[in-house]
């Protein structure tokens, strides 16, 4: 009863929001006060209203949502602490034994519609670690709200069509808007909290996936320097991070991880995170973190100017030279029970992928990237830059280990990649993404050689390789450009006669910024990025510094026998034999499919398991010429 002693207004219909969140609705229109303390977009079930009427209702309501933000943010009180770390409140002896033993964790208001839930399920440790996997949806309601938003933000990129539908779009901008304006605030009255570190990273994310390149080193800057100040970057692991739950830990490893997947590939990389002398298991999400800097230092190597007393590659000083043994010496520290030939992962249906997916994320990471990065730090383009100093000094062993280690990890993750289109099973995490799109230019490189068979396979593996990129276009927007540039890259392609053979030449800018995941020339600084028009006008486009590394535009495209016969190799140093050449193409139509399923532990083909999905080297001497036969 109210203070006249008339009933309370009983509400009609709550609004969709508080509905699927079975949450309490106040009523409101056009926005409720759930809603808008929480800046979800709110909107109500269709009813007799004309359309036009509910479309003027839902613009009212974003209009007024933003105002609510601004004036949150002009009048901010910080709300209570993340439930992390020692402040995380304790629950019950039951509720805590139900959580940690029941493998498919019950969440009792999640929905695959609810932003938060959708962040749990393919965000989180996706690549970042950024929050406990088993309590974060019991701990969301009591997190600031700057977090909150930027979480929905990352999440909602997965409901539906992600990004492609334009009314999700639109509500990703405006919650990433809304939490960027939060954290500025914080930063403005020195109230800055472990929320705030976390919205960071999630803006990191969010900025480098949008292709805005300065605002995400901006970001990532900040948050590592908060952390330096902090103190919390220690030199050594936790026991396993899967289980840690001081999220300021997390934290800290979440920005090391960023900055090796979203760096603008010049920063330095900080050093190595695990002590090597130690060969404990610290956990799969460990073993990425580990994965994850050689990444970086193979991104750093392909966007790396190289000058004319640049060590040759095969020289130890060299950065082709680190990066191999840094991957080898991360390869010796996973543990077996993480590596391929232990896995159930072939066998495993996509709901049963699903789900784990806090597990088989960071496990199909560290797949993807250790064949990668010796697809790319060999990548025929990358290397000619490398050997036009040394054009009659390069060893011919070179040569021909370069174009093996191309042949072999190139299978693999094509391999992977029909694995997961045969299964029906979405991976969210980015960097897979990238991976692919770099063997994507290897597969079209190879898709204009004079063998046919040869030609055919490789035509095959770029349109599986591109197919994936541009369904994960879907929610990550910087992936959907590298689909667009390879698209773009192969009708860049034109022919001409080389003497008496059929050569063909390559759009060179458009392929290294395929590699190096930057974005083109003409959109280096777009409007939305952080310049405003009268600093970006005055910005020379051929002042910027990624244009200094790029490779010289004269470029052929490499053929069957790897970068032997392009210009930066001598005449005389050849890999192949001629014999041997015509001996390999002769043999292609010859050479069943191999089943790459039956070559890990498979007794008969004597080919051993230990490698975690990277060939022994007894068994190089049946696969080396076996060339884009790595197919399931």
């Amino acid at each position: 009863m109210d203070d006249d002693g008339r009933p309370i207004k009983r509400i009609k219909r709550a609004c969709e929001t508080c509905r699927r969140k079975k949450s309490r609705c106040s009523g409101e229109r056009p926005v409720c006060s759930n809603c808008t303390r929480l800046g979800h977009h709110c909107e109500y079930a269709a009813e007799e209203a004309p359309e036009y009427v509910r479309g003027l209702e839902q613009r009212l309501g974003c209009l007024e949502s933003k105002l609510e933000v601004l004036l949150a943010c002009s009048h901010h009180t910080p709300a209570a602490a993340p439930a992390s770390g020692t402040n995380r409140p304790n629950p019950d002896a039951s509720g805590e034994a139900q959580i940690i033993n029941d493998p498919l964790i019950n969440f009792p208001d999640a929905t695959p519609q609810n932003p938060a839930h959708l962040f749990l399920t393919y965000c989180n440790f996706q690549p970042l670690p950024l929050f406990p996997h088993r309590t974060f949806l019991e701990s969301y309601d009591s997190r600031d709200a700057e977090v909150q938003l930027a979480i929905q933000a990352l999440g909602q990129r997965f409901d539906g069509r992600g990004v492609a539908d334009l009314e999700i779009d639109r509500e990703i901008r405006d919650w990433t808007e809304s939490s960027r304006r939060m954290v500025m605030s914080r930063l403005a009255e020195g109230a800055v909290e472990l929320s705030t570190l976390q919205t960071l990273c999630l803006l990191t994310l969010i900025d480098y996936t949008n292709g805005n390149i300065i605002r995400t080193g901006v970001n990532l800057r900040l948050a590592k320097y908060l952390i330096e100040c902090l103190k919390l970057d220690g030199p050594n692991f936790p026991d396993n991070l899967e289980d840690e739950r001081d999220e300021r830990v997390l934290c800290r490893w979440t920005v090391y991880i960023l900055e090796t997947l979203a760096s603008d590939g010049y920063s330095a990389i900080s050093s190595n995170p695990v002590n090597t002398s130690t060969r404990t298991d610290v956990g799969l999400v460990a073993c990425t973190v580990q994965y994850s800097k050689v990444w970086g230092l193979s991104r750093a190597y392909a966007s790396a100017h190289i000058r004319a007393d640049s060590p040759s590659p095969w020289s130890p000083q060299s950065d082709y030279s680190v990066i191999t043994s840094e991957l080898m010496e991360c390869e010796s520290r996973i543990p077996l029970k993480y590596r391929l030939h232990a896995s159930e992962f072939p066998e495993l249906s996509a709901a049963e992928l699903d789900q784990h997916r806090q597990y088989w994320g960071p496990w199909l990471f560290f797949q993807f990237v250790s064949h990668s990065i010796l697809a790319l730090v060999n990548h025929p383009l990358l290397l000619s830059m490398r050997l036009k100093n040394f054009r009659h000094t390069m060893p011919q062993s070179f040569l021909r280990n370069s174009f093996e280690q191309i042949t072999i990890n190139t299978g693999w993750v094509l391999h992977f990649v029909t694995l997961l289109e045969k299964k029906g099973f979405e991976v969210s995490d980015p960097t897979l993404g990238q991976c692919v799109a770099i063997v994507a230019t290897i597969f079209l490189q190879h898709s204009f050689v004079e063998e046919a068979s040869f030609r055919q396979k490789a035509q095959i593996g770029y349109e599986k390789c591109i197919g994936f990129v541009h369904q994960m276009g879907r929610r990550w927007p910087h992936l959907e450009k590298q689909a667009n540039k390879l698209r773009q890259l192969s009708n860049s392609i034109s022919g001409g006669a080389h003497g008496s053979q059929q050569a063909w030449s390559v759009n060179v800018h458009l392929l290294w910024e395929i590699l190096v995941s930057s974005p083109s020339k003409q959109t280096r600084h777009p409007p939305n990025d952080i310049f405003g028009p009268s600093l970006r006008d005055s910005i020379p486009q051929n002042s910027l510094r990624s244009d200094d590394a790029s490779p010289d535009p004269e470029f052929a495209l490499i053929g069957s026998a790897g970068i032997s016969g392009h210009r930066t190799v001598a005449r005389e140093l050849v890999t192949y034999p001629p014999e041997e050449v015509q001996h390999f193409h002769n043999s292609q139509n010859q050479i069943p499919d191999l089943d790459l399923s039956g070559l890990i532990g498979n007794p008969e083909l004597g080919i051993s398991g230990s490698g975690g999905g990277l060939l022994q080297p007894q068994d190089y001497g049946r696969l080396i010429e076996n060339w884009l036969n790595l197919e399931p």
